[in-house]
């Protein structure tokens, strides 16, 4: 009776192991799906900006998103906050030291509003794209940052500010919604962080305005008319400058300019000084003016000679070119 109980406990060893080898597989087949995402940023550089307009710069924040199981709709928004250089998240800088350059942040055509954090300006979105099972797709942000034409000149130097983690974010969810505050407050969605940049070289500048010299009406030109203008230098430094008067669109020397009317002239000159004895050009070293920035201001003497036989009635005119060398 001993033989018949052995094997039936060897046959029901045999079903248990049996068992376990069907089971195994189907656990092992259990994995969720996962999804993730990353953000990457823009290193924007401006090189020597002229510090007497505005300057652009533009590159692209790259959201990517990845999903190991079923096909997903993933939604966005760009969060900006202040960067390195700034003071708020309203009052975003380029900084070479204590010295600073206002910027704007936006997303060109597809978002010309300024972007934010939402508590100053909005932040870029809601955006969406889909992404197939099993693989990555990315959503692509333009970034576009301008200096405006700064309202006092900068202080030479590199400007510079850098934009991190909670200052560079995107705000995802594969759930939808109306607005990026909802979206940033939604209990589901995650923070993609990365890093941008921006930088900005201000050399020695110089700029260069001059005002009219109007002789006014005469008659006869029996006897010198004489007028004066304004040239005015504004640089970032102190500096040296040199400052030349070309001799007009068709004259041949510093006293030999000519006003024209059609094709009649009339002959005048500029000079340095009020004795009109020390004519200016551009000839360097011999007619040329001297100042120093940051700020000069010279006054240009103008005369009309008298001229015989007087000229024909009409309005003169003639434009002079000023160069200024630092």
């Amino acid at each position: 009776m001993s033989g018949p109980r052995r094997k039936r406990r060897v046959l029901l060893r045999a079903a248990i192991a049996l068992l376990l080898l069907m089971v195994c597989p189907l656990l092992g087949g259990r994995a969720e799906a996962a999804i993730s995402c990353t953000l990457t940023g823009p290193t924007l550089t401006f090189g020597t900006i002229n510090i007497f307009s505005s300057s652009t710069t533009s590159g692209n924040a790259t959201l990517t998103c990845t999903t190991t199981g079923q096909p997903q709709t993933f939604y966005a928004c760009l969060s900006i906050g202040t960067g390195t250089g700034g003071t708020t998240a309203t009052n975003r800088t380029l900084a070479s030291g204590s010295n600073m350059l206002p910027i704007q942040i936006t997303g060109g055509a597809t978002w010309p509003s300024q972007i934010g954090n939402g508590t100053s300006y909005p932040m870029e979105g809601v955006v969406n794209f889909s992404v197939p099972r099993q693989s990555s797709g990315s959503y692509t942000f333009p970034v576009v940052v301008t200096i405006p034409t700064p309202a006092s000149l900068p202080a030479p130097g590199t400007y510079a500010s850098s934009f991190t983690g909670t200052d560079f974010q995107v705000y995802w969810d594969t759930t939808s919604q109306s607005t990026c505050a909802a979206l940033a407050a939604a209990s589901g969605t995650t923070t993609a962080t990365g890093t941008f940049s921006a930088s900005a070289i201000v050399a020695n500048q110089c700029g260069v305005s001059a005002t009219s010299m109007n002789f006014g009406s005469a008659s006869l030109l029996t006897a010198a008319l004489n007028a004066t203008a304004q040239v005015s230098v504004s640089c970032n430094a102190i500096l040296p400058v040199t400052i030349a008067l070309d001799n007009g669109a068709t004259g041949t020397g510093p006293t030999s300019r000519l006003m024209t009317a059609g094709t009649h002239t009339i002959q005048y000159g500029i000079y340095k000084d009020g004795a009109h004895s020390q004519p200016w050009g551009n000839t360097v070293g011999v007619n040329t003016a001297a100042g120093t920035g940051p700020s000069a201001t010279l006054t240009a003497y103008g005369q009309v000679p008298a001229q015989s036989p007087a000229p024909t009635p009409g309005s003169y005119a003639d434009v002079v070119g000023v160069t200024v060398t630092y």
